[in-house]
């Protein structure tokens, strides 16, 4: 989420809005040289210390309700300052528009029991009202807001990313391919299926997961199985590792339109993914990778790429010629101020980016 966010503010910040970036210091957050390199000088960034998640929405609802009497637009983005922002009272007269971006529904966690979604989603019906519209970064994370939701006002702003400065991928031509995935070792991303990828094949790939998680993390998800986990590494490193892998593999529970996975498309390596929200929109099946119906077909689907260096050829050409363009960001900025006035019923100067 925090590319999907820097973007965003970034092409806002291009179009000669004063876009303000509030956030949480929480683990996997850049250090401040990275956010320095990820933002444009014009970005004014605010930070929110984390104490606990009870305290920080309430830290963070003070703060917006400060930025709110200057600002045209608020847009909370994550379940987090989702509640903060639309918890705060709304005041007569002028107000901003508040747009709403879950990035992966709460009430759609595979990690959470039927009575959690429950309760997630009756809560997210009650707070639909409590904003000017829902903002979705995919076409099938719409399509589930409509049916879960009912009739609420939503949009479609597709997350995008800088295509120009990606490199592309090669195939490495090592006796042994590298398999490789990125994010938070976390339930969502499903680190489980993963390891157990990566014991299945172990005698024909190398395994790395970028990023990280807590030492009880690591422990509990991959105990004994081959897989590197390489810590957090900058963006930059994050992007030299994938681009010199084989095969990305996302294998989550649930999404919204992850990043990783789209920079992966556009670097051009043929990605093997779970059929879900977001995912769906983003690998073209059986054109520039694979969408899996259930964890079993994630091992049949790397084997068949290992196997046939033809097909790994092919979806690496059609992912370089078809998604750089097609998951571009370039015209994400004017795309939001199309939202937003069509929310608010104007054209806003000045927006809040909140996460």
């Amino acid at each position: 989420m925090f590319t999907a966010v820097s973007t965003l503010a970034n092409r806002q910040s291009e179009l000669g809005c004063d876009v303000t970036v509030v956030y949480s210091r929480k683990p996997g957050v850049p250090v401040p040289q990275e956010l320095d390199q990820a933002f444009l000088s014009a970005v004014r960034r605010v930070e929110v210390p984390y104490q606990g998640r009870i305290r920080a929405i309430a830290s963070l609802g003070r703060i917006l309700n400060g930025l709110m009497r200057d600002a045209d637009v608020v847009h909370l983005h994550s379940t987090f300052a989702g509640l903060a922002g639309r918890m705060m009272p709304r005041w007569a007269g002028r107000a901003p528009v508040i747009a709403y971006s879950p990035h992966g529904w709460a009430f759609l966690r595979g990690d959470a029991g039927t009575l959690s979604n429950r309760a997630a989603l009756a809560v997210e019906r009650v707070l639909a009202r409590r904003c000017d519209g829902l903002v979705l970064v995919s076409d099938s994370e719409a399509e589930t807001t409509r049916a879960q939701l009912g009739n609420v006002r939503c949009a479609v702003l597709r997350n995008g990313i800088d295509t120009a400065e990606l490199p592309r991928a090669q195939a490495s031509g090592r006796s042994r391919p590298v398999v490789i995935t990125s994010g938070r070792i976390t339930e969502q991303k499903a680190p489980d299926r993963f390891a157990e990828l990566a014991m299945a094949l172990a005698d024909r790939a190398d395994f790395v997961w970028i990023g990280d998680g807590t030492a009880e993390d690591r422990e509990r998800w991959f105990g004994s199985a081959p897989v590197e986990v390489t810590g957090w590494l900058s963006r930059d490193q994050v992007i030299e590792r994938v681009a010199t892998a084989d095969i990305f593999v996302l294998a989550s529970r649930w999404e919204g339109m992850p990043i990783s996975l789209m920079e992966a498309q556009a670097i051009g390596l043929p990605s093997v993914a779970t059929d879900i929200v977001g995912n769906r929109d983003i690998v073209l099946d059986g054109v520039t990778g694979v969408l899996c119906s259930d964890a079993a077909q994630l091992v049949p689907a790397v084997t068949s790429l290992i196997d046939e260096p033809e097909t790994w050829a092919t979806m690496n050409e059609n992912a370089l010629r078809m998604q750089r363009e097609r998951l571009s960001g370039a015209s994400l900025g004017q795309r939001s101020m199309d939202i937003y006035a069509e929310f608010g019923g104007g054209g806003p100067a000045s927006a809040v980016q909140d996460q």
